[in-house]
């Protein structure tokens, strides 16, 4: 694991902000924003789904997410999740129950359909 390093992102409402980087940021940081805005992002992690004719398809890309400064809310590390457009930050609870529910939804909803899906298939 490397050092800590510490990095200036040059803000309008503050000047030149002087940060630590977290070791898992992987994003370059913009300058000329405000200083709530400034965002460590790390590695955009995707389920990937391979769909014929289409090849692969990326979806509930999950990434660790972090606004020091921000002026409402948590300033901890969170994973955002995106869902049908939009990011949603989880901490470990939550992150548990979007686990949970996506294992409940392939294990009662897909499967089950599959299932049925492979009957359908068999009486042609």
């Amino acid at each position: 694991m490397s050092a800590p390093h510490t990095i200036t992102v040059r803000t309008v409402d503050y000047g030149p902000v002087d940060l630590p980087e977290p070791s898992w940021c992987v994003k370059a940081h913009r300058d000329d924003i405000h200083r709530a805005d400034i965002h460590h992002q790390g590695v955009e992690q995707p389920a990937v789904m391979h769909i014929p004719g289409r090849g692969d398809v990326p979806f509930l890309t999950a990434f660790l997410s972090q606004y020091p400064f921000a002026e409402h809310g948590d300033r901890g590390v969170w994973v955002a999740v995106e869902i049908e457009g939009e990011h949603y930050e989880f901490g470990p609870a939550g992150l548990g129950d979007l686990a949970a529910t996506l294992t409940s939804h392939a294990l009662y909803t897909l499967l089950p359909l599959r299932a049925r899906l492979q009957s359908l298939s068999e009486e042609l």
